[in-house]
């Protein structure tokens, strides 16, 4: 079993390792575009152009950054020539003492060019909400970011990536968050160790059976 998860890591490497290259190897503006599986662009980032709906805005409750209490900044993003829209994290923005009261800003309104971090399949994370939007104050401050949950309140064809800014697109926001992607070098330590600990696993089997096949010879 252990040799088999070995394998499997190693596998899992080689593979993280080409989407790695094939990403380095893309170039320009809609390399993102050509990709054939959403779930590949997995941790993947891109510069993109397009435009924020300022018509709608959502905040993410319970987010806390250098020691401040706030919200995210989550909007629906159009790239350029393109016709689906995008769920966009916009990052950090810190909430006001009193909780009935909203961050105030304003979004922009121009073309606006984006670095994005794709995240794909479990928007949620851990949480204990059983809906999205519990709040007692405000309909559009969520508990957590959910693909169907924006697609039935904003009737709009939406990609099922996650878009998370890695840079500021006005003041008073600040990017965050990192999609969790684990590394090809991070696989290759987790196949030497499951390799590791086969081996040993075997060297302790083999001295621990040796002696009782020693001792019933004897005996005999």
């Amino acid at each position: 079993m252990c040799f088999r998860l070995a394998f499997w890591q190693w596998q899992r490497a080689q593979e993280k390792q080409g989407l790695i290259e094939q990403i380095d190897a893309s170039s320009g503006e809609y390399w993102w575009r050509k990709v054939s599986k959403p779930e590949q662009l997995q941790g993947a980032t891109a510069q993109i152009r397009g435009r924020i709906d300022t018509s709608q805005f959502w905040f993410l409750d319970n987010q806390i950054v250098n020691g401040q209490v706030g919200y995210d900044l989550v909007v629906l993003f159009l790239p350029q020539d393109y016709t689906e829209y995008f769920v966009l994290n916009l990052g950090f923005i810190a909430g006001e003492r009193d909780r009935k009261q909203l961050p105030d800003f304003d979004l922009p309104t121009n073309e606006v060019m984006i670095e994005v971090e794709f995240k794909i399949g479990d928007w949620a994370g851990f949480t204990l909400a059983t809906s999205p939007n519990q709040s007692a104050h405000h309909s559009n401050v969520l508990q957590y970011l959910d693909h169907t949950f924006f697609v039935q309140n904003t009737g709009q064809q939406l990609s099922p990536l996650l878009m998370i800014a890695k840079n500021a697109v006005f003041d008073h926001v600040e990017p965050h968050y990192q999609a969790v992607v684990m590394g090809p070098d991070k696989h290759r330590a987790y196949a030497l160790q499951w390799l590791l600990i086969g081996i040993s696993a075997g060297v302790i089997a083999f001295f621990a059976y040796r002696p009782k096949k020693l001792g019933s010879s004897h005996y005999e």
